[in-house]
């Protein structure tokens, strides 16, 4: 479970969020929408650790996540991953799997077929579309099995089959897994289709939108 208590933020100046208090429960997903700005990417760093509140504290099952932690067991889908531009998809996610050696070859090519990426392929990562660069961050964000998935925009650049199969992929691995996501998205549809619950932020604020 994470929870969010009284989380305030300030950023250059200015307020971005607000006396946050949000629980997160497993086995669920969490949508999140929002005009640009309006504080969803800044509250998933949050959660992860690669952003401190300027207030409050966030729990992960029960226990503070203190300054300078990273989250535990989290994949997560953010601009603030970088892969390596002349390396492959398979030759980036060796080389990310190889800090925790938690998983092989065998792993990090299940997950690039199950994204729609070509684990065989010699193509560099300089040399992809938007949609396979989003891919390859899926992959990336899943191919450890993560408990917690921090997902910022997942469908962005993607076609339209490949959005469907995400979305399956999404609600089928939360459920086998009894993991927790939480998403934005843009895309009205994507929150709509997939999360138990949706929170709207509005004014630096967040409520639950519907149940």
């Amino acid at each position: 479970m994470i929870e969010c208590r009284k989380i305030y933020k300030e950023f250059r100046g200015q307020s971005v969020l607000e006396d946050v208090n949000l629980k997160f429960q497993d086995g669920k997903i969490y949508g999140i929408i929002g005009k640009n700005g309006s504080g969803k990417t800044q509250l998933l760093k949050i959660i992860a650790g690669l952003s401190r509140p300027s207030e409050g504290d966030v729990l992960i099952d029960g226990v503070v996540l203190k300054k300078g932690e990273y989250a535990q067991n989290i994949g997560l889908v953010s601009d603030c991953i970088g892969f390596l531009p002349q390396y492959t998809a398979t030759e980036n996610l060796y080389s990310l799997a190889m800090i925790q050696k938690k998983i092989g070859m065998n792993e990090i090519e299940q997950i690039l077929r199950i994204v729609g990426l070509d684990p065989n392929s010699k193509k560099v990562y300089k040399k992809f579309s938007l949609g396979m660069k989003q891919k390859l961050a899926i992959a990336q964000a899943f191919m450890e099995k993560p408990k917690i998935l921090l997902l910022d925009e997942p469908m962005n650049g993607l076609d339209e089959d490949s959005i469907g199969e995400m979305r399956q992929f999404f609600k089928e691995y939360v459920k086998k897994n009894q993991a927790l996501m939480i998403l934005t998205s843009h895309n009205r549809e994507d929150i709509e289709v997939m999360c138990d619950r949706i929170y709207k932020i509005s004014n630096r604020k967040i409520r639950v939108e519907e149940e």
